[in-house]
Order: structure tokens, then sequence, then C-alpha cells
């Protein structure tokens, strides 16, 4: 009996000591720089930034810790592909829209299970970031990219 009391013991021990934090894989952005809170909904703003190269640094969606696929969009005045893992799987016209919730890319995308990207959502976005919310408040997933890289 001691001696199980005594394992039981260096076990919990163990545990604690060895219990490390992690270094943080997504560092929380800067306030100043950030979709979600400082976006424009000037529809020529948002025109004049939409145009370039967009990296997906993060998803958003009701599941813990959703992995992040290899992304990018290339956007042009009126076209966006979408490219995954290298290769353009879509490329879709659209236009920005105002609407009484904000800013909204309004596409031509057939529903496919490889373009959720580009299927009509709601647009927040600043000079180097953006964010697409497809239904965040109905459970349904939202993405944010980086400019540039």
């Amino acid at each position: 009996m001691k001696n199980s009391v005594l394992s039981l013991l260096l076990l919990v021990a163990f545990g604690i000591t060895s219990c490390k934090k992690t270094a943080q894989v997504n560092p929380e952005l800067d306030p100043k720089d950030d979709p979600k809170k400082v976006y424009t909904l000037d529809l020529q703003q948002a025109k004049l930034w939409l145009p370039g190269k967009w990296k997906l640094v993060k998803v958003y969606a009701s599941i813990s810790n959703p992995p992040v696929p290899i992304v990018e969009l290339v956007i042009n005045e009126n076209q966006i592909s979408l490219i995954q893992d290298g290769i353009q799987t879509d490329k879709v016209d659209f236009d920005i829209v105002k609407t009484d919730y904000g800013l909204l890319i309004k596409t031509n995308a057939q529903p496919r299970a490889d373009n959720w990207y580009v299927r009509n959502p709601g647009l927040y976005i600043n000079k180097n970031r953006m964010f697409f919310d497809l239904g965040m408040a109905v459970d349904g997933p939202a993405y944010e990219f980086t400019k540039g890289l």
C-alpha cells in the first residue's frame, strides 16, 4: 500500500514538474491591425485595398484549433483566383457591394467542396489584412488573410 501511494505521489510530482507552457503558434494581432476591429466600410477604399495576393493565416470555426490549409487568393479588379497547395482551383468574377450590415463580396462561384472561401463572404478589410465572414453568427466559418506574404 505504501508503495502504491508513493508511486502515485511520484507520478503526480513528475507530471507537475514536467508541465511547460508552450509557445503560442499564432500570436495575437496588434489591435491596430486586426481586421475584425479596424476595417473600412468605405466601398471605394475597400476596392483600392482588395487587389493583390492574400495568404490564409487563420481559420475561425466552431471546432477548436481548426487546420489552416495552404490557400492564397490572387485578386485583381474583377476576378479572384483561388490557389490551394500551389494549384489554381477556381477563378471567379466578383463585385463588392455595401449592405445594411457592411461590405459583401458577391461572386459567381459555384458551390463545390473546395471553393468555400469565395462564396459571397462578408468583408472586413484594412490595408494589410482581411477577414471573410461566411456566417460566424450562425456557426459558419470565417477566414483571416494577410496581404503580400
